[in-house]
């Protein structure tokens, strides 16, 4: 049996367009839809506008995911439906974006789905790093997620103006950038184009850059533990632990995540595409339309770049082929029988 939807409430936990699209898919449905906002090791709080409930994952969708190497993540439009006092996840709805990185076994770990605008976070202190950034530029551009920069701690800014026009220059005109310190309630003001009701952010950054303290700031509480900042590195504690969705009283939802101290490729990037428009923009006055901007005489890209970002384009492109060629090699993970509910 179909349940009516209760659009208002769904809308307050990110429903938008996509996803009554992704639900017409699916038409006719049965159960409800609902959102997954935490990942536990053996339970899924999923919300369904209305409260958070703990859920589990049939076996037919478990192994269903599992077969093409995927797997359910924070952000996540599901279906649930109640049996024998429990509440069940018996299908998922299409995404409209999926944020991956890459782990050490040369999986894949699933950080956000169903995200429209990324907010990344680095501050400027120890933590700037433009070659950091350019990679989680790649990773959210490769998934079809608008980019949103914040620098944090501009009062730790060696230079300040420097760096943020090196910044500005690294990620294009096309994406905003601000400079904030995440404890000024003002920070609401400058992010509100973003935190509309329907709209989905996620958090990212390292650790101690001001993530968990942004987001207080922008629940105007302290929803979020912060950790205090050794003075002599200006790193944060690990104050957050897992992923979480939460709504925003401006109406939009968030997606908070721990600190990742390296960022791998997950292999969908296009290095050339998503990072670098200006090796693709000075590749096409290169002397040779097959030139790999090495040695080549006549090479446009070695003669108008920086040596340093000639050589972080050229870390990211071997990066990001080593992943590919390490996936395709992976055998297809076979389907794993479990004693869950079918």
């Amino acid at each position: 049996m179909t349940d009516p939807l209760d659009l208002p409430a769904l809308t307050a936990i990110g429903w938008n367009r996509h996803c009554a699209a992704a639900l017409a898919v699916l038409t006719p449905f049965q159960g409800r839809p609902a959102r997954v906002i935490e990942q536990h090791r053996a339970h899924l709080l999923v919300h369904d506008g209305q409260a958070g409930l703990k859920a589990k994952t049939l076996t037919a969708l478990f192994d269903r995911l599992k077969a093409t190497g995927d797997g359910l993540a924070v952000g996540d439009w599901v279906l649930v439906h109640e049996a024998g006092g429990s509440l069940y996840i018996h299908d998922q709805l299409p995404r409209a974006s999926l944020l991956l990185r890459s782990r050490g076994d040369n999986g894949v770990q699933r950080i956000a789905a169903n995200v429209d605008t990324a907010l990344l976070v680095m501050a400027l202190d120890n933590d700037y790093s433009p070659n950091r950034l350019e990679r989680y530029l790649l990773m959210v551009r490769a998934a079809n997620v608008a980019p949103l920069i914040v620098l944090t701690k501009p009062d730790r800014a060696t230079a300040l103006a420097a760096q943020r026009a090196g910044i500005a220059a690294l990620a294009g005109p096309d994406t905003p950038l601000f400079v904030l310190d995440a404890r000024d309630a003002g920070c609401t003001a400058s992010l509100a184009p973003w935190l509309a009701a329907g709209q989905t952010l996620v958090l990212l950054g390292s650790s101690g850059v001001g993530k968990s303290t942004l987001v207080n700031t922008l629940m105007k509480d302290n929803a979020q533990a912060t950790g205090a900042t050794r003075a002599y590195d200006d790193r944060g504690r690990h104050t957050t632990t897992a992923r979480s969705l939460r709504t925003l009283p401006q109406g939009a939802c968030l997606i908070d995540t721990p600190g990742v101290r390296e960022l791998k490729l997950g292999g969908e990037e296009d290095v050339t595409a998503d990072a670098f428009e200006d090796i693709a923009a000075l590749a096409q006055r290169c002397k040779f339309r097959d030139c790999q901007h090495q040695r080549e005489p006549g090479c446009a890209v070695v003669a108008g770049l920086p040596p340093e970002r000639l050589a972080n384009y050229r870390k990211l492109k071997d990066e990001l082929a080593a992943t590919q060629q390490k996936r395709q090699l992976a055998p297809t993970p076979a389907p794993t029988r479990r004693s869950k509910k079918r």
